[in-house]
């Protein structure tokens, strides 16, 4: 009976799905908040950024969960003890290891080894992944990589992104060398840092003289670091002591060995639906936060009510509120914002694109755009915020301004009519250089290298700053050695160069991080991203192509989804704006096709609104050339530019039901001319024009717009006469 008791206990092992979550980055670039907090415990959408990698975790079937801590492991697992994850329900067991030594990945997975706890293949992750992939479809591939070859030790979940898209870090981006056939990864190469300029990989022809199929090279996916491992990978890391990073060291030391001789296979997910993100930087927090709210990771969303006694509903505009929020009449609550219960918003005030926390007291005349304000925050009246960070329990003077960029820390507050310059990060206490202790993520080196016990990072820190905080304020201006070293980065300058504003330059006209790309929003609203952009870092021939003659259409689609969705959102014209004239460089089109992009959304919303019965087609005109007609004023710069609008609006609506399509036209033109985006003597001119072309649906949808054409060309004569007069 005993021998048949420990049979039976070996296989339930042997059934076990384990994941290993490595909660600490080993890296700095969330200093410095994370000398207070772990990255994986700051608030995403008011959620933990772990609590959407336990999410992906639960749905993903794993049934045994070890975090592993190093920096503020006491913090952390405090946080696993009291939440619904340790709970009867909870759909694994989860347990906390305390690797206190460990200073890398290396380290982790080391520390891992040692204790045994390893049965079987596990899934490694970090806690600051974002993704709503379907894992079972990666775990169906790496079963069956598994199958065909022995070898096969590790299979590494990656989705397509275009170049530029911001999920691809814009801080370690890399290129993966694939058999084209299998997917099995032959090289791996990091790409430094280019500053916009093309760079190549060099690649050791020894690597790929014995590969007999096609290979492609890759620089469009997303590397999450979500992994399926063999119990081989962790012994690999125990052989190879200067094995640190696990794609740098790990992977690419694996494919280049000549004694390891194990293979890698990659899962690329085509999936338009999924998502995968990982929070590694200020850029991507407020990327994914952005994408969170407008719901481009469903089911991760802020109604989903990730954590036990929240409370959020949606509203339209992509605004979540929690119970006994309180709002004042004449406060306005903009698109993409979340609002957490008991915090209040004085009169005047206004909030767009941003999150605000529980217990948050926002003051009378605010202005909050893009920006995080976290949990028992105070903004005094007249404050302005702009693209900015206030951590929890901080307190901004009345008159003050946040900069883009600055990073106001715990406990902080800033005196009133303070301007704090951008990217200044201000902590409540001074940060002291510790040699007898390690915290790898309360270090500030702002670098991708990971601290060994031999590196003990120093920091030069400012005494308290009466100019930055004021005389009853609270706070030390934060500077670590390498900021004072890169003379080219001011952390007061005017020429911005850090953390969330960069984004509006690196996005180019990606409107989401999303993962894939031709993949659809929740809303329903399309989204082709490019596969190839002309200031794409990279000079590569991956599946797809390079540029071709479809660039153009696939502007035009990217560019009218952009349109769709401003209408669709309400959102502002200067954002909008912005998009569209991104979009445009980044792909190298004329002013002519973002011309033709607009008009096309524009009109098929006026002819949404008659089909339906909402307006009649004067009224729908009305409305969408009112609000929306501004749009033309950074479109059209010149006579040409007008006379070529009008034609492309003439041409468009002369195809419309010509139960209504005269009245659009006139009134169009009309509306356009009043708001100043058209001359009259380019009306004219596209009117004589015009009437050359041999199109009987044309002239026949211009006829209502004659009348007033004549009355321009009255006008004009009695203008003319009136000069001569003068001048007589």
């Amino acid at each position: 009976m005993p021998p048949k008791n420990k049979k039976s206990k070996e296989t339930v092992q042997d059934e076990r799905f384990q994941a290993i979550v490595l909660t600490d980055s080993f890296e700095t670039r969330f200093m410095p908040l994370t000398s207070v907090k772990p990255r994986c415990l700051l608030p995403l959408a008011n959620v933990p950024l772990i609590e959407y990698t336990l999410e992906f975790l639960a749905k993903a079937g794993v049934n045994e969960v070890h975090l592993i801590c190093s920096a503020h492991a006491e913090q952390i697992q405090q946080y696993i003890e009291k939440s619904r994850w340790t709970s009867k329900n909870s759909p694994f067991s989860v347990n906390t290891i305390m690797s206190l030594e460990s200073r890398s990945v290396g380290d982790a997975m080391r520390d891992l080894d040692n204790r045994g706890l390893i049965t079987g293949d596990f899934l490694l992750v970090s806690g600051d992944v974002v993704t709503n992939i379907d894992f079972n479809r990666a775990m169906a591939v790496h079963k069956q990589k598994k199958q065909q070859d022995k070898e096969h030790i590790v299979t590494m979940v990656l989705t397509k992104a275009s170049p530029l898209h911001r999920t691809r870090s814009h801080i370690d981006p890399s290129t993966f060398v694939l058999d084209k056939k299998t997917d099995r990864c032959l090289y791996y190469q990091g790409i430094p840092p280019v500053d916009g300029h093309k760079t190549s990989i060099s690649i050791d022809p020894e690597l790929i003289e014995d590969i007999e199929d096609e290979m492609i090279i890759r620089n469009d996916l997303i590397d999450c670091h979500v992994d399926i491992c063999t119990p081989h990978v962790p012994q690999i890391f125990q052989e190879n002591f200067d094995y640190q990073t696990l794609r740098s060291d790990f992977l690419k030391g694996v494919l280049t060995s000549d004694l390891v001789k194990k293979t890698i296979y990659a899962y690329i997910s085509d999936d338009s639906s999924e998502y995968a993100a990982r929070v590694e930087s200020w850029a991507t927090y407020d990327a994914v936060s952005q994408d969170v709210l407008a719901r481009w990771c469903y089911p991760l969303v802020p109604d989903a009510n990730l954590i036990e006694n929240n409370s959020y509903t949606y509203e339209f505009g992509h605004i979540y509120k929690e119970d006994k929020v309180i709002l004042a009449q004449s406060c306005k609550i903009g698109n993409c914002t979340s609002i957490g219960s008991n915090t209040s918003v004085g009169e005047g005030s206004s909030i767009r694109k941003s999150v605000i926390g529980r217990n948050c007291k926002i003051g009378k005349n605010v202005i909050i755009i893009n920006s995080y304000i976290w949990e028992n925050a105070v903004i005094e009246d007249n404050a302005v915020i702009n693209h900015a960070i206030v951590a929890a329990n901080a307190v901004i003077g009345s008159n003050v301004t946040l900069s883009p960029g600055s990073v106001i820390g715990f406990n902080v507050k800033i005196g009133d009519n303070k301007h704090v310059p951008n990217n200044a990060r201000i902590v409540e206490n001074p940060i002291v250089k510790d040699e007898d202790s390690f915290d790898s993520d309360s270090f500030n080196s702002d670098d991708e290298e990971t601290h060994t016990e031999n590196q003990v990072p120093h920091f030069e820190i400012n005494v308290k700053d009466i100019d930055l905080v004021g005389e009853d304020g609270v706070g030390f201006l934060y500077v670590s050695d390498r900021d004072l070293e890169e003379e080219s980065e001011s952390e007061y300058g005017d020429n911005y160069s850090g953390i969330i504003y960069q984004m509006k330059s690196l996005n180019v006209s990606d409107d989401s991080i999303a993962s894939v790309s031709d993949r659809k929003a929740k809303k329903h609203h399309s989204h082709k991203t490019r596969r190839l952009s002309s200031t794409s870092a990279v000079s590569t021939d991956f599946e797809g192509g390079t540029f071709s003659d479809e660039e153009e259409e696939d502007f035009a689609k990217e560019a009218e989804a952009t349109v769709h969705r401003a209408l669709e959102n309400n959102h502002d014209l200067d954002t909008a704006l912005l998009e569209l004239n991104t979009l445009r460089m980044s792909m190298n089109v004329t002013y002519h096709e973002v011309r033709l992009a607009t008009c096309e959304v524009l009109l098929k919303k006026i002819v949404e609104f008659v089909t339906t019965g909402t307006l009649e087609a004067k009224d729908a005109t009305t409305k969408i050339f009112t609000h929306w007609g501004p749009m033309f004023k950074r479109q059209v710069f010149g006579g040409d530019e007008e006379v070529d609008l009008l034609h492309i609006l003439s041409q468009k609506i002369s195809k419309l039901d010509k139960a209504y399509n005269q009245i659009i036209l006139f009134f169009t033109v009309k509306i356009l001319y009043d708001l100043d985006i058209l001359e009259e003597s380019n009306i004219l001119a596209w009117w004589k024009s015009s009437g050359e072309v041999a199109d009987e649906d044309l002239q026949e949808a211009k006829t209502l717009t004659a009348k007033f054409v004549d009355w321009l060309q009255e006008a004009e004569e009695e203008s003319e006469e009136e000069s001569e007069e003068e001048s007589e």
